[in-house]
């Protein structure tokens, strides 16, 4: 008779946890700035906005997937991510992402993920690592 072998118990990995990190490595890629054209208003309070909705597990937790906004163009303004049926396209139009960022974005969106904590681990340490790579280039 074979002899089975155990699986590697997967540690529980917080999907809060993984999404502050997320938070803190699009708010820091984008500078600490709102990253809606031409913004000027110097707001302090940043949020960051999935370009593809957190329902889709794939990149949930991808920095590529991450816009840093100003609560104004974030949830609250005629213009904000949230309200404005054109933002997208509005967004896009600027040229705050390089050529090919939302072909590379969209393939990414389009793999099949399980949102579980081997996923949720996965990109903790992707994360952690990014914000490290970050914080030595200030």
């Amino acid at each position: 008779m074979a002899k089975k072998t155990k699986k590697k118990p997967i540690k529980r990995v917080a999907e809060s946890g993984v999404l502050e990190l997320w938070r803190k490595v699009v708010i820091m890629r984008a500078n600490g700035q709102c990253e809606y054209p031409n913004c000027t208003v110097n707001f302090t309070q940043l949020h960051p906005h999935h370009y593809y909705s957190r329902g889709n597990k794939s990149v949930k937790y991808d920095p590529l997937n991450g816009i840093c906004f100003c609560h104004q163009h974030h949830t609250n303004g005629k213009e904000a991510a949230h309200l404005d049926p054109d933002f997208k396209e509005k967004w896009l139009a600027s040229g705050k992402r390089p050529e090919g960022w939302l072909e590379e974005l969209t393939r990414r969106k389009n793999q099949i993920a399980k949102d579980n904590d081997e996923l949720r681990g996965y990109w903790k340490e992707k994360l952690k690592e990014e914000l490290e790579r970050l914080e030595g280039e200030k």
